[in-house]
């Protein structure tokens, strides 16, 4: 059985610094490492011993949460493991996003979820926020996602949530959590900047949001989600909360926590209280899946910084550099399968899809079962045909045969799935119902990726499925990392609670392609 007990934090307020180490000083560069473990595909410029020491507390951790919440450990295939990029600081991945305000960043795709954390913070002091709290903030993200991916969550869970778990204490024998986030502490206790009637209803990412209310946001929906997971008494509390969420709307659901001026206050005892809960887990009771690490070979460690961009995503003007790079290293290695699989999404970012297909043409000519090579090559063609229009059906099932092939390889990898449907919605022929049920099937897989639910929901409104649309939209709706394409799905959903036909459609009709979504940062 496995073994979970209770910790008390004496005199939290008063010693925050205590309960979080903060990161020495980063190693000296070694070579590319690729660390496989059950959940996680792990590339970092380190020494082998401390990568796997990383990727071993990242399957551990992963144990531990489904262990405190009783979820069962299901084994996933290789395409749904979370690719982490370690970089070797904050500078380093504020330079890869273009960003000088984020530490970290989570992208939930359908095509692979991905993160960017740095190996060092250079973040000191009492407050300091270590590059272990950005990456476990980071993995909640998506495990919460991957997990519960059709709950709604209001941005104050959402937040709350990751934070919750960024401040894991991993001990030489167990896994503890509840620690506060020493990074927060400042406005934790300011219900001025947030009170709770802002904290249920509004979100983070608000442009009206100041910095200072932004920074007292997470401390305080910390502290909420302390208070109604490890409070006493109050997880009946929270389970009532979400249950009205299911159903209703966010204020219905905040009306459930009683007086917001009463639960600031009550907010605020308990953190100012003496003792304050943590869950404990012993390591003995985590067994995890093995851990195996190579050294890259210097083609795959030279095409690292194209994949790398490639991989964070984009535009126009940023890939046409990208690709001029990713040229440079394929000349170097022409017959890699690795290089021609980066060059080939280089040159698909960049517009030139014939370029794309010929480097996926490489790529499975020295590797015939690379999924990936076949996905572009998938993806090259059907860009070329839609480019010229073209109805033969026969040259569309060419395109849908790549999709099919790589589902083959790997038939839980969600990518696949959603690419065959979108061919044949290009197409212009017939909806094939197999295909829907593909698509249907790679949002259970993957119900992180906000495009892929707006797909599912439209498929669903297409066939007057009103739940079933609704439940898919209403994940985008409340994502507090949504932006514009949040708004644009609470809408829709609005049209659709509505049980208006009409105004369903016309709806749907009106607003066309939703805005494309930003990456999920912190």
């Amino acid at each position: 059985m496995t073994s979970v007990g209770w910790v008390v934090m004496r005199g939290w307020l008063a010693g925050l610094a205590g309960w979080i180490a903060v990161a020495g000083a980063a190693p000296a560069a070694a070579a590319w490492q690729e660390a496989s473990s059950p959940h996680f595909l792990v590339y970092s410029d380190d020494d082998p011993a401390e990568v796997t020491a990383f990727a071993t507390t990242l399957e551990r951790f992963d144990k531990a949460m489904r262990v405190m919440r009783g979820l069962p450990d299901t084994p996933v295939s290789a395409a749904q493991r979370v690719t982490v990029y370690v970089l070797k600081d904050v500078r380093a991945v504020q330079r890869l996003l273009g960003s000088s305000g984020v530490a970290g960043v989570y992208l939930p795709r359908v095509s692979g979820a991905i993160a960017f954390v740095p190996r060092e913070t250079h973040d000191r002091g009492k407050l300091a926020l270590s590059a272990q709290a950005v990456l476990l903030h980071e993995y909640a993200h998506h495990f919460m996602f991957a997990t519960w991916g059709e709950r709604p969550f209001p941005a104050w869970f959402v937040e709350g949530f990751a934070e919750f778990n960024a401040t894991a204490i991993v001990q030489p024998d167990r896994i503890l959590f509840g620690a506060p986030p020493l990074y927060r502490a400042v406005g934790m206790i300011d219900t001025d900047q947030v009170p709770a009637r802002d904290l249920l209803l509004r979100s983070p990412s608000e442009r009206k949001m100041t910095p200072e209310q932004r920074q007292t946001f997470y401390g305080r929906a910390w502290l909420l989600t302390h208070y109604l997971t490890l409070g006493r008494g109050e997880r009946e509390t929270m389970r009532g909360y979400f249950d009205t969420l299911d159903h209703k709307t966010a204020a219905e659901a905040a009306a459930t926590l009683g007086d917001p001026r009463q639960l600031d206050k009550a907010l605020n005892a308990y953190a100012r209280s003496k003792r304050l809960p943590m869950f404990g887990i012993k390591l003995a009771d985590l067994p995890i899946g093995a851990v195996t690490v190579r050294a890259l070979g210097a083609a795959e460690a030279a095409i690292m910084p194209v994949r790398q961009r490639s991989q964070r995503g984009v535009d126009s003007r940023s890939a046409r550099g990208v690709v001029e790079e990713a040229r440079l290293v394929a000349a170097r290695f022409p017959s890699d399968p690795a290089v021609q699989v980066a060059l080939a999404e280089a040159e698909y970012d960049a517009g030139d899809y014939a370029a794309a297909d010929a480097a996926a043409a490489r790529a499975l000519a020295a590797s015939p079962k690379l999924g990936r090579a076949m996905m572009y090559r998938g993806m090259a063609q059907e860009a070329l045909a839609a480019a010229d229009k073209s109805t033969d059906a026969a040259r569309w099932k060419t395109v849908r045969g790549w999709f099919r092939d790589a589902n083959r390889l790997d038939p839980e990898d969600p990518w696949p799935l959603a690419a065959f449907y979108q061919a044949y919605a290009r197409s212009g022929e017939p909806m094939s119902a197999n295909a829907e049920k593909g698509l249907a099937y790679a949002y259970q897989l993957a119900p992180f990726d906000r495009g892929l639910a707006i797909s599912v929901a439209m498929m669903h409104i297409k066939h007057q499925r009103r739940d079933e649309a609704a439940a898919a939209l209403r994940r985008v709706a409340y994502d507090p990392h949504g932006g514009q394409t949040a708004e644009w799905a609470m809408t829709l959903l609005t049209a659709l609670q509505s049980n208006d036909p009409a105004a369903i459609a016309a709806m749907a009709e009106a607003a066309g392609a939703p805005p494309a979504p930003p990456p999920e940062e912190r």
